[in-house]
């Protein structure tokens, strides 16, 4: 279970696990002298060292040191050692109190569950766990205050041998059992850091998603607002110059013009009405009429004939079922482009063609006028990216992976034509259309 395992590093200790540290290093001390004083009312001749009080100096201060055992985790597994060690060599018997051994194991846990350097950990553990082995075999072979001096042979094999035996077994079993203990508590601290790294990525991956969900809507309903506003205000506006051209010289045409401003008026206000309550209602659920599709296309261009505005609609092509994501998007090309007609260039008509590409599993839309531009401000003027119709339009095409075309014809006028690549259908069934 050895491991070096330079990838990551443990968070340094909080505040509160330092406090807890301190508690555990008084804890460990009082148990030291205690378990000292044990050992010395037991065997009389202990040497206790300077002064009669060596002995308990050296138990209590190689548990002290664990009170910075998770700050400094090789140093302290060092002090420790250093003290067993000698306090070992003064008296075996006190080396082998309780507290001192649990202390001991402390250190060697704590340095592998909380060591930020642990190629340095690994070569300091091999170091004092081969000195550790080497001072402990070298106390065997001298018998200094060990069990199994005797001569006897009482069982199947020697005293010495039985000893040796023991001592080796329990002392694999002491510093691999730390060491693999505290291997067990560093990765389970990378795991749950780990854990929580991903949370926190998976989070804000979560906000960035839901921010551009609120932009891409926010986009979406921007596109909209344009679309059905310049759409109906432009017809507006031109009308209403007609009717006051008109005004003195034909009334019957100024009215007509007038009822055709009425009408738009309501249409822009009912679609107004739509989008809002879009924004209002919960769930993404709709109380009004659908939005508009290329069905409506049709439609459409029959309105801008009745604005003025000379519209030829041509379908070719079998239809077939669409995505209403997409069908809303090709209603709104259309409806820009014809804005886009009446108020930026002299033409007095249109084509709207449909393509219906069942081979190329694509549908496409084209609006071609005929017309110059009219002399406008360069924040507004066609093709440029000052204004917001053409740019939607091209977003929009984007928004279904498709290929759009804007721009001057070579013999004159302008086109603006997208295509959509979609999953053909089977035709739409005639009375349906």
């Amino acid at each position: 279970m050895l491991t070096i395992d330079e990838g990551w590093d443990r968070d340094r200790p909080t505040p509160r696990q330092q406090r807890n540290d301190v508690l555990l290093a008084v804890v460990m001390v009082v148990f030291a002298l205690f378990s000292t004083e044990l050992m010395h009312s037991v065997q009389a001749d202990v040497d206790m060292g300077w002064r009669g009080v060596g002995g308990y100096l050296l138990s209590a201060g190689g548990v002290a040191v664990l009170a910075v055992r998770r700050r400094y985790p090789i140093t302290v597994l060092v002090t420790s050692s250093a003290l067993f060690y000698v306090l070992g060599e003064q008296s075996a018997t006190l080396s082998a109190s309780v507290a001192v051994q649990v202390g001991l194991f402390i250190a060697f846990y704590s340095a592998w569950a909380w060591s930020r350097h642990r190629v340095r950990l690994a070569v300091v553990t091999v170091a004092v766990v081969v000195a550790m082995f080497v001072w402990v075999g070298a106390l065997l072979v001298t018998n200094q205050d060990m069990p199994g001096a005797t001569t006897e042979t009482p069982g199947l094999f020697s005293p010495g041998f039985a000893v040796v035996v023991i001592t080796l077994i329990i002392n694999v079993g002491y510093f691999f059992g730390a060491v693999a203990w505290g291997i067990v508590s560093w990765r389970s601290a990378r795991q749950r850091d780990e854990l929580q790294a991903q949370a926190e990525e998976l989070r804000l991956e979560q906000e960035l998603s839901a921010q551009r969900a609120v932009a891409d809507e926010r986009l979406r309903i921007a596109r909209d607002l344009h679309d059905v506003v310049a759409h109906h205000v432009s017809g507006i506006g031109i009308q209403a110059a007609g009717a006051r051209r008109l005004l003195d010289r034909d009334p019957d045409a100024s009215r007509q013009a007038l009822g055709l401003i009425e009408r738009s008026s309501r249409s822009a206000v009912q679609e107004m009405h739509r989008l809002v309550s879009l924004l209002r209602t919960d769930d993404g659920e709709d109380p009004r009429e659908p939005q508009p599709g290329i069905g409506d296309v049709a439609a459409l261009a029959a309105r801008s004939r009745d604005e003025g505005l000379d519209v030829r609609h041509t379908e070719v092509g079998e239809r077939f079922d669409l995505p209403s994501t997409v069908s809303l998007s090709l209603y709104r090309t259309v409806q820009e482009a014809l804005s886009n007609v009446r108020q930026h260039s002299t033409a007095r008509g249109a084509d709207v063609v449909v393509r219906w590409l069942a081979e190329q599993d694509a549908v496409e839309v084209e609006v071609l006028d005929d017309g110059r531009p009219r002399t406008v401000p360069p924040s507004v003027r066609r093709g440029t990216e000052g204004g917001f119709g053409l740019r939607g339009i091209r977003e929009r095409a984007d928004l279904h992976d498709g290929s759009h075309e804007i721009g001057p014809r070579p013999q004159g006028g302008f086109r603006v034509r997208i295509r959509v690549p979609v999953q053909a259908h089977a035709p739409v069934p005639e009375e349906t259309r």
